[in-house]
């Protein structure tokens, strides 16, 4: 008789279960993991931000600093995620604000002399 070296087959009857990794207190891990949603107040800042730096700096900083505000205030650590999104949103809905402003301001000097 051959003899068969297939490890398959040296299983038997045994199933393949996938590995759940298993907490301490026997709960699998990924019971407890919560899928989290995105902070859209935080994502609307963002978007408003790059936005302003192409196409409408000041009215698209004013609303990226507002909007990115709310998201700092009403974001929940445990249920949200991208508070960067809302951070970045407002350095740079502040850098639209000032780089449009500084603009006019200089128009208007040059147009004085």
């Amino acid at each position: 008789m051959e003899e068969d070296n297939n490890p398959i087959k040296e299983m038997g009857t045994k199933t393949m279960e996938p590995n759940v990794g298993q907490s301490s207190s026997g709960q699998t891990s990924q019971a407890n993991s919560v899928a989290k949603k995105v902070n859209g107040s935080a994502l609307a800042s963002f978007i408003f931000s790059l936005v302003g730096l192409v196409i409408a700096g000041l009215p698209c900083g004013i609303v990226a600093i507002i909007t990115g505000i709310l998201g700092l205030v009403k974001f929940n650590k445990e249920t949200e995620k991208f508070k960067w999104m809302a951070i970045v949103g407002i350095i740079v809905g502040v850098a639209d604000v000032v780089l449009v402003t500084l603009n006019i301001i200089l128009q208007v000097m040059q147009l004085a002399i």
